[in-house]
């Protein structure tokens, strides 16, 4: 399957991003490569993760307090957010 982010997503990321990149220069690349690791088990078991709300199933990257938030549509993943683990989503989303 194919993964997408959606504007959302991308969003949640650069603002990630930028704080991360106040704190440390290594972070933002570390970062980014548990975003990558996680779209890599996404795509091995894509319906292996619980479904947390709706129809929205979420995966906790490593090392950081993040998660994945994603949907399965038309043979697809799309990513729909990467939100902070002490942030609700159903009233974020």
């Amino acid at each position: 399957m194919r993964i997408e982010f959606s504007i959302k997503a991308l969003q949640d990321i650069e603002e990630v991003l930028e704080y991360y990149d106040s704190l440390s220069a290594t972070l933002p690349t570390k970062f980014i490569d548990r975003i990558e690791e996680a779209k890599g088990k996404i795509v091995t078991a894509e319906k292996g993760f619980e479904v947390k709300y709706k129809n929205v199933r979420t995966l906790l990257l490593k090392q950081f307090p993040y998660h994945l938030h994603y949907v399965l549509k038309d043979e697809k993943i799309i990513i729909i957010a990467v939100l902070h683990s002490h942030i609700n989503p159903k009233t974020y989303l």
